[in-house]
């Protein structure tokens, strides 16, 4: 069962992809296709960034913790 994401650190949300008649193919300074890379690698790099805080909080709590030994 899925552990529940942490309260208030919502999932990164992926840039939207530009339409193919977004790009004029003219080498401006600010080409809707470069800012879109550079978006999506800030965007996979939040997304682990993210994923590893949700996975530290679903860690067990006794994480550590001995266990009480047996008796004979």
């Amino acid at each position: 069962m899925p552990t529940p994401p942490l309260p208030h650190d919502p999932q990164p949300q992926a840039p939207s992809k530009p339409g193919n008649d977004e790009c004029c193919h003219s080498g401006c300074t600010f080409c809707v296709l470069e800012m879109y890379q550079e978006d999506l690698a800030a965007y996979e790099e939040a997304l682990r960034a993210w994923q590893q805080r949700q996975q530290a909080a679903a860690a067990p709590a006794t994480q550590g913790v001995k266990k009480p030994r047996k008796r004979a």
